[in-house]
C-alpha cells in the first residue's frame, strides 16, 4: 500500500517520504513519551511543582545550546555534503573535531552553572526553591550536548530512525520509565534524577549507534580544517541561541514575574501545542541532508519540488491537531488536572502559532543547508528584539495569555520573513498553494 502511494512521486520526494515515514512512526512514540512524561509530572507535582521542574529544565535546554557551539547543524551539512560528493574520508575528521570542541565547552559551562545556580535562582528568578533542582540539572548538560551531536551526525548519514530515537525518544521515554520506578522518592527530585540518568543512558546509545553507522568511514579519516568548521558553525551558533531563546523566553520571563503555578500551566499548554510542531520535526529529520545534497549538486528544480511537496504533506497532517485544540482545548488541558483548565485559551493561541510554523515548511533548514545561514541568523535577531520588546510590556499586564500571544506572533512572523527570503535568494516559493492563491 505504501509503495503504491510512493510511486506517484519523483525519486527525491520518495526519499523524503520513506525517511519521513520512518521518522514519523518513531516520532509518534517520542511525542507520546514526551506528552506522557509532561502529563505524569503535572499530575504528580501539580502546577506549582511542575512549574519549578520545567523552569529549571528550560534553563538547562537553553544553556545546552550554548555548549554545542552551533556544531550540530554544521555536522549535518558537512557530513551530508561530503557523502554526496564521495569525499567519505572527511566524515570521521569532521566528527572527531566536533566531539572534541563540544566536550570541552559543555564541561566548562556545566561547571559554571553548577557554581552559580544559587545566584541565578535568587537574584534573577527570585525563587529559592529553584536552587537545588537547577544545580542537579546542570550535570545533564554534558550528556545532552554530546547525544545531540551524535544524533545530528547520524542524521547527516541518513540514519533517520536512529537520529529520531536519540534526539526525541530516548530521554523522555527513559525519564518516564525511571520516574515511575522511583515514584516514592522525594517529590520533584524523583523526576530530576530520572532525567539525569535518562540523558546518560541515551548518550551511551548514541555512541553505540554512531559506532555502527560510521563503520564504512572509520578507516578513511582525514583532518578537517578548523577554519571551515568555525566559518559555518559560528553563524549557526548565533542562530541556535537566538532560536531557542525566542522559543522559551516567554516561560523564562514568566519565571521572573509570575508564580510557579502559572509557569506550570503555561508549560503544559506549550508542550501540548507542540504536538502540532512534531510534524515538522519528523520531516526535518530527513529533509535537512536532502536539501544540502540537492543544493550541492545544483538541482534547484528538485530542491523546490521537495520543499513545496513536504510542506503540503505537513499541513495535511497537522490540521487535525489544530481542529482538536480549537474546539476541545478545555478537555485537553483537563488531562493535566483541574488547576490546568485555566490555560485552555493559552493552548488555543499557541496552537495557531504552531500551525503557521508548519504551514511555512522547513524554511529555516532550507536556508541553512543552502549557504544562507546568515539570513536565518539576521531574521532571528529581529525576532529576538521583538520578543523581548513585546514581552516586557505585555507579559506583566496579561500574564500567561500575554506570553502565549507574544510567542505565537513572533513564531509566525519569523517564519514568514524566512519564507520571503527563500524566494529572494533561491527563487523558491515554499508555500505549496501560493500559485493557486495568486491566480484567484
Amino acid at each position: 500500500m505504501i509503495n503504491f502511494y510512493l510511486a506517484r512521486f519523483d525519486t527525491h520526494m520518495r526519499d523524503v517520504l520513506k525517511g519521513a515515514y520512518i521518522a514519523f512512526i518513531i516520532k509518534v512514540f517520542a511525542v507520546t513519551a514526551t506528552f506522557g512524561m509532561n502529563l505524569f509530572i503535572a499530575r504528580v507535582l501539580g502546577a506549582e511543582g511542575s512549574g519549578i521542574f520545567f523552569l529549571a529544565l528550560t534553563i538547562i535546554t537553553i544553556i545546552s545550546v550554548l555548549s554545542r557551539l552551533g556544531m550540530e547543524n554544521a555536522i549535518v551539512r558537512f557530513i551530508s555534503e561530503n557523502v554526496a560528493v564521495k569525499k567519505n574520508e572527511k566524515v570521521i575528521g569532521i566528527y572527531n573535531k566536533v566531539i572534541k570542541y563540544v566536550s570541552v565547552a559543555s564541561l566548562i559551562i556545566s561547571a559554571i552553572l553548577y557554581l552559580y545556580s544559587p545566584w541565578i535562582s535568587v537574584e534573577i528568578f527570585g525563587k529559592t526553591s529553584l536552587d537545588k533542582p537547577l544545580q542537579i540539572f546542570s550535570l545533564s548538560i554534558f550528556p545532552l550536548a554530546l547525544l545531540t551531536i551524535n544524533a545530528h551526525a547520524l542524521q547527516g548519514l541518513r540514519w533517520i530512525g536512529s537520529y529520531v530515537s536519540v534526539i526525541s525518544l530516548g530521554v523522555p521515554l527513559l525519564t518516564l520509565i525511571l520516574s515511575v520506578f522511583f515514584i516514592n522518592a522525594d517529590g520533584v527530585y524523583t523526576f530530576i534524577y530520572s532525567f539525569l540518568l535518562a540523558t546518560m543512558f541515551t548518550l551511551f546509545l548514541s555512541f553505540l549507534l554512531w559506532w555502527f553507522a560510521s563503520k564504512p568511514f572509520r578507516y578513511h579519516g582525514s583532518e578537517f580544517q578548523n577554519r571551515e568548521l568555525f566559518n559555518l558553525s559560528f553563524p549557526m551558533y548565533t542562530a541556535n541561541i537566538l532560536n531557542i531563546t525566542i522559543t522559551w523566553a516567554p516561560l523564562l520571563m514568566l519565571g521572573v514575574w509570575e508564580s510557579s503555578e502559572n509557569i506550570g500551566i503555561y508549560n503544559a499548554a506549550t508542550k501540548t501545542a507542540m504536538l502540532i510542531g512534531f510534524i515538522i520535526l519528523s520531516v526535518n529529520s530527513i529533509i535537512a541532508p536532502k536539501f544540502a545534497a540537492l543544493y550541492k549538486n545544483n538541482e534547484m528544480k528538485n530542491l523546490e519540488k521537495v520543499a513545496r511537496g513536504s510542506t503540503k504533506i505537513m499541513v495535511f497532517l497537522a490540521f487535525p491537531f489544530l481542529i482538536l485544540f480549537i474546539f476541545f482545548s478545555d478537555s485537553v488541558m483537563l488531562l493535566f488536572g483541574e488547576e490546568f483548565v485555566s490555560g485552555s485559551s493559552v493552548l488555543l493561541v499557541l496552537a495557531v502559532g504552531q500551525f503557521i510554523n508548519v504551514a511555512t515548511g522547513s524554511v529555516g533548514y532550507l536556508l541553512q543547508m543552502t549557504g544562507y545561514e546568515r539570513a536565518v541568523r539576521n531574521t532571528l535577531f529581529i525576532s529576538f528584539f521583538l520578543m523581548f520588546s513585546f514581552s516586557i510590556f505585555i507579559i506583566p499586564l496579561y500574564g500567561i495569555l500575554g506570553a502565549a500571544s507574544v510567542s505565537a506572533t513572533i513564531l509566525a512572523t519569523q517564519n514568514i520573513i524566512m519564507m520571503i527570503l527563500a524566494h529572494k535568494y533561491l527563487k523558491i516559493i515554499i508555500f505549496p498553494w501560493f500559485n493557486i492563491v495568486a491566480k484567484t
